[in-house]
Order: structure tokens, then sequence, then C-alpha cells
């Protein structure tokens, strides 16, 4: 099973300065899980950069580029498959579902 990617968005931060950045994750990754909430609780955030809710961490940049690259990022290295030798592709290889 793949780790899953939550993203939240707060509505305002939105209008001000993420927009762009939804989109386009929106149009690139349309299985990600994507959702916009009236607040976050991270107003000192909200109203000065571009933020998301990564899962459970906040993800700001100090512009959408920015923004964009830092959660593009994360969500590949989510999606990718485990290098060999690695923690992640040791515990792939000894789940039963993937011995069959």
């Amino acid at each position: 099973m793949e780790p899953k990617v939550n993203l939240k968005w707060c509505r305002k931060n939105l209008e001000r300065f993420s927009q762009p950045v939804f989109d386009v994750l929106r149009e690139e990754h349309p299985e990600l899980n994507m959702s916009c909430d009236d607040c976050l609780n991270a107003c000192g955030l909200c109203i000065d950069v571009p933020f998301a809710m990564r899962n459970t961490g906040v993800v700001a940049a100090r512009d959408a580029r920015g923004l964009y690259h830092k959660l593009k990022r994360g969500t590949t290295v989510l999606t990718t498959p485990p290098l060999p030798g690695t923690y992640r592709a040791v515990m792939a290889a000894s789940r039963p579902e993937d011995q069959a």
C-alpha cells in the first residue's frame, strides 16, 4: 500500500497566494486527496505566504512557485517506488501481499 498524500488548503490563502498551485496540482495529480477548509488555524502564515497542509505538516514558501516545488518534491518522494536497500523497500518486500 502506497503512502497517502493529503493536502489541505486554507480558502483565504488560496484567494491571496496559492490558487495557481492548487490548480496545477489538481491537473497534474488528480489522485491526490485535496480539500479546502475555511480556516486551518495558521493565521500567521495565511496572510503572509502561500502554504498548504501536507498530511499533518505545514508546507510554506515565499511565493507560489516555491510552494509548488516543495509540494511536488514531497509528492514525488511518496509516490515513487522505494530505492533498493532502503527501509521502505525492505518493509514493502516483507509484506505478505507482495509475496504472491
